[in-house]
């Protein structure tokens, strides 16, 4: 039946899997604890945290691009194993995960997860067993090398194929079958995940005050399930940045009546997390979270799907800086940074745009020979010849909202 071969685990279903787990000694040895625990000490054996990154990720300037301000935050090197945003939030989640005792990790994620590889990454290296339930997406060539690479995990690999699907089986079946388990909101972005971009804001502003650049005017990230811009604009506030935090939305508003994807999404997880931050810290400032700055325009025709205006935003990244951006998140991001940079032309406004994609290189994935055991939905997927790519054009655009959120930066 297809749901039995399509629910199979693969945990150990490769001879050849690069083992992470073998990775652990070779692990970042960053000794510095998380800025965050500088800047609060009482919050030292009250929020859990292991250490899996470098920090802090640079900041460099980008020359000729048409701005003469414009900087990126290169959290593409968080890790010397695997790099992108879902670091920062790892480093707090799993850090829960390993104090409550738990055994394994559920999460789930698109077929070319960032989220999903990244923690089961991680999980090998820490020792725990990890579930990864996925749904589909448009399969470009970024998609299927994360899925080679998620494949060669020692992660077990459950493909539901709807969202729907993977959402009933991860909030109803996975916490039937798994006892001891810790379930990782999709996309790290619980409110433990979130502080770990709560932290990422303390650590820009101490780049500011030793000169690395200057405050920034506007941040621009993508937004996914919320947890970065949440955080950033949680700790920008914290941090005393006078900065928008602008987030570009590269997913699904609504999931059904509910909201996955907006600007009160966003704002409600940064209410949540300050909450968990202030029990842990009656002194912790009172802050106000602003209204989120979202933009919509840039999503195109839904998740996972390439824009004209991200392809050559990636272009011009890979052209000018030798830095690649994938289709779904920071090429978009990084479209609506130079469209502000191009209308924004005060040269004393500096303009953030934070890296959130991977660029480590990893060990090499298993080979096609070695495919025993994946499903054969997946295996479909691998050898597909075919992928999507960035457009010669765009459909239609669609009808601006009639308040434009960006005329208040």
């Amino acid at each position: 039946m297809i749901e039995s071969a399509v629910d199979s685990s693969l945990n150990g279903a490769f001879s050849s899997k690069p083992r992470y787990g073998d990775m652990r000694t070779g692990m970042d040895q960053n000794s510095a604890e998380p800025v965050i625990f500088r800047w609060f000490p009482e919050f030292r054996g009250r929020i859990p945290w292991v250490d899996l990154g470098l920090q802090p990720t640079p900041i460099e300037p980008l020359p000729g691009f048409g701005h003469g301000n414009l900087w990126i935050k290169r959290d593409d090197r968080s890790s010397s194993i695997y790099g992108g945003n879902k670091i920062r939030k790892l480093e707090f989640s799993l850090g829960e995960a390993l104090q409550q005792g738990k055994k394994r990790v559920v999460t789930f994620g698109a077929i070319g997860t960032n989220h999903g590889l990244a923690t089961a990454i991680f999980c090998d290296i820490l020792g725990l067993d990890c579930t990864i339930l996925l749904f589909d997406q448009p399969v470009t060539l970024n998609v299927k090398n994360n899925l080679w690479h998620l494949c060669s995990t020692h992660a077990d690999i459950v493909y539901k194929q709807s969202l729907f699907r993977t959402v009933l089986d991860y909030f109803v079946k996975q916490r039937v079958r798994f006892l001891s388990t810790y379930f990782l909101a999709p996309g790290g972005s619980n409110t433990v995940g979130t502080i770990g971009y709560v932290n990422a804001a303390l650590e820009l502003k101490e780049q500011v005050d030793c000169g690395l650049m200057p405050e920034p005017a506007c941040i621009f990230c993508p937004v996914g399930s919320s947890g970065t811009m949440a955080g950033l604009l949680l700790g920008c506030q914290l941090a005393g940045l006078e900065t928008t935090v602008v987030g570009v939305r590269v997913s699904l508003s609504h999931f059904g009546p509910f909201a996955v994807c907006t600007a009160g999404a966003i704002r409600k997880l940064a209410q949540q997390t300050y909450r968990y931050l202030k029990d842990r810290s009656p002194n912790l400032p009172e802050v106000s979270i602003p209204a989120p700055v979202l933009l919509d325009e840039y999503l195109g025709a839904g998740y996972g799907h390439p824009t004209l205006a991200g392809g050559d935003a990636h272009e011009q990244m890979k052209t000018r800086k030798g830095i690649s951006l994938d289709p779904c998140y920071t090429s978009k991001a990084f479209a609506a940074a130079l469209d502000h940079c191009r209308k924004d032309q005060d040269q004393r406004r500096s303009i953030l745009f934070w890296n959130t994609y991977n660029s480590v290189e990893l060990p090499q994935p298993v080979a096609a020979s070695d495919q025993i055991g994946i499903s054969p939905e997946l295996r479909a997927f691998l050898n597909r010849s075919e992928t999507v790519g960035y457009p010669e054009h765009d459909p239609k655009p669609r009808k601006r909202r009639s308040a434009d959120p960006m005329k208040q930066l």
